[in-house]
């Protein structure tokens, strides 16, 4: 969050938005991304414009910024049990490929980069078309209300995490299919979207 307030300090000036205090800024994890924007007094066309420009002033610090405890050996778990791990991003796939090499994020089966702000859904229906898969065949696990929303959408398994960007509560009221606190409880799931994990899924 501090790197995100950094951040919002240098950018949201030059992009028309009212001030907002860390505490004000930290309070929105329980929002969703359509409520944030309200909250910051832009418009909806400034927004792709906006997350470019964060997403920008974040990079270097976020390079930098390990993963969360816990990821890179649930990641070496799952792969090595025999699932299809990849990583579907709003941030550009170069940036991606560059952060997993960098933190040890090994066995990676895909890394799709580029996903619109407002539209995981297409790129979620897109990623199930390019990997020849049905959507009872994967599990998708986002820190975003918004994730759960497309994954809703799409048919897939809903799994939400709270060591992300929305809060445990914003999640919460999303309804997903589990809610995690730590990165070891993927390895617990038992089932999901009808399917069992006796047998490797895609996720």
């Amino acid at each position: 969050m501090d790197i995100a307030f950094s951040a919002f300090e240098r950018v949201g000036p030059e992009m028309g938005c009212k001030p907002l205090t860390r505490d004000e800024l930290l309070a929105m994890r329980g929002m969703h991304v359509r409520e944030v924007i309200r909250e910051m007094g832009i418009p909806f066309y400034r927004v792709p414009r906006l997350a470019k420009r964060m997403r920008e002033a974040m990079r270097a610090d976020l390079m930098e910024t390990p993963p969360v405890d816990g990821v890179v050996e649930a990641l070496e778990a799952l792969v090595a049990r025999g699932y299809r791990v990849g990583i579907l991003s709003s941030n550009a796939r170069e940036s991606v490929t560059e952060y997993a090499a960098r933190h040890g994020l090994k066995g990676l089966d895909f890394i799709v980069g580029g996903a619109a702000l407002l539209k995981k859904e297409s790129a979620l229906r897109r990623l199930l078309r390019r990997q020849r898969l049905a959507a009872r065949e994967m599990l998708y696990v986002g820190d975003e209300v918004r994730d759960v929303e497309a994954a809703r959408a799409v048919g897939v398994g809903a799994v939400a995490v709270s060591w992300g960007y929305n809060s445990a509560e914003g999640l919460a009221r999303a309804t997903p299919d589990h809610l995690l606190n730590h990165p070891s409880e993927l390895l617990s799931l038992t089932s999901f979207n009808g399917c069992s994990l006796e047998e490797p899924v895609r996720l």
